[in-house]
């Protein structure tokens, strides 16, 4: 039960402003009742992770985007379901510089027990090879489970069915042969007045303008739509996400970290419906 992480900050960009604000992130979301944090497309300071163990939070951690990005190949192309079949190719520069970052990643991040999860490309920004790389990357690190391809783009190779699901409801078929992941979802944007870092764009994937609507359609989410996934072989969900970002306010919290959007009891009680559900489902 976690949130897409991105790790920017008002104050600092890249940059957390301190500890506290780092452990109070991690501790914020874990009062609202998730347990894992999607670290999207940025390695952190190993403090991050430090208290990610500390404080019981696992991470998924993506590799950081290899190559560029193109919106006609890696987003219009998918959203219309063009999701497989699709790579980039690249150059062999390119390929030395993620293999030797890749490689650095896993061994930077290798004794924090948070690190439950690996992503290796993410919605084909840079995608090339994608079973070579999971193959090299799990032999790296077989400890791990390895997600080869986020959202989109899969090959053959991969240790679950990742899924990103934004503009439709959800309607997941599960692999019979790996767990399914919906590794992207919701996105719900609501804009507080006076903590917005965009006053004149505004990026979302449903919009709010009145707090209780947001919370309702937030909880229906939940309710009508993940958890019936939970008996199709739903194993893990990450709901974009934890704070907003510029322009981006589909955060649980705004940019400037001054306002929680959510009702924490709500948000305990999905928690615990979702996990009720994933028990009666897995006992069966």
């Amino acid at each position: 039960h976690g949130l897409l992480d991105q790790g920017y900050w008002s104050d600092g960009l890249y940059t957390p402003p301190s500890d506290e604000a780092m452990i109070w992130d991690i501790q914020t979301m874990k009062d609202l009742g998730f347990n894992m944090l999607r670290k999207h497309i940025k390695i952190e300071h190993k403090l991050f992770y430090y208290y990610c163990d500390k404080h019981g939070m696992a991470v998924f951690q993506d590799m950081v985007n290899s190559g560029g990005y193109s919106f006609l190949v890696d987003t219009a192309l998918p959203t219309v379901g063009f999701k497989k079949g699709i790579t980039h190719k690249a150059s062999k520069r390119r390929r030395e510089a993620f293999e030797c970052d890749s490689t650095k990643t896993v061994e930077y991040l290798n004794n924090h027990p948070s690190i439950v999860y690996y992503t290796v490309f993410n919605e084909g920004w840079g995608q090339f090879d994608a079973d070579e790389q999971y193959s090299r990357l799990k032999a790296l690190d077989p400890s791990r489970v390895w997600d080869a391809t986020s959202g989109w783009f899969t090959e053959k190779m991969s240790d679950v069915q990742s899924e990103h699901i934004y503009f439709k409801k959800l309607d997941l078929k599960c692999d019979p042969e790996k767990p399914l992941v919906l590794s992207e979802f919701g996105g719900y944007s609501y804009k507080v007045e006076d903590h917005s870092f965009n006053l004149d764009k505004t990026y979302g994937y449903s919009f709010f303008t009145d707090r209780d609507k947001f919370c309702d359609a937030l909880e229906s989410l939940y309710l009508n739509e993940v958890i019936p996934m939970i008996d199709r072989g739903l194993s893990a969900a990450v709901y974009t996400q934890v704070s907003d970002v510029e322009d981006e306010t589909n955060g649980l919290l705004t940019y400037d970290r001054q306002v929680l959007k959510v009702d924490t009891e709500r948000m305990i009680a999905i928690s615990k419906k979702l996990s009720e559900a994933f028990e009666g489902a897995t006992s069966e």
